[in-house]
């Protein structure tokens, strides 16, 4: 199995950049025909904060994250707890990282989140700010 960094995806996803485009996305293609592929939660976290950036509406970085999980031959990392925060994040209006939060929370058998972030808090009853 060969992990790859956030560089690798964003290059192959926004085709910026033609020399590390053509690796990046060689590199997957024939990667993951010959062995599995490691893309670590921290590596999507980085990659949905990289195309929230540039302006991606929610549903195309949705898109872009399920088409990693979907790969028979691409391993993602906390896999559930992405695709919780992902769906979380295509429906609600916090950050992706904060769903993340959340989602490993709740495997984790938490009961209740504390933040001070207004968009988090109004999401939920199971977040609310600190007393």
């Amino acid at each position: 199995m060969i992990g790859v960094d956030t560089n690798i995806l964003v290059r192959a996803f926004l085709e910026d950049d033609y020399e590390q485009t053509k690796k990046s996305q060689n590199f997957l293609e024939t990667s993951s025909q010959k062995e599995r592929v490691f893309i670590s939660s921290y590596t999507i976290l980085e990659f949905v904060w990289v195309l929230k950036t540039k302006k991606y509406a929610r549903s195309e970085i949705y898109d872009a994250v399920i088409t990693f999980l979907d790969s028979p031959r691409i391993i993602v990392g906390q896999r559930e707890v992405v695709l919780t925060a992902l769906e979380k994040y295509l429906k609600g209006r916090a950050d992706f990282g904060d769903y993340m939060i959340l989602s490993e929370g709740e495997q984790y058998n938490c009961y209740h989140l504390k933040t001070f972030d207004q968009d988090f808090i109004n999401e939920s009853s199971f977040i609310s700010s600190p007393d």
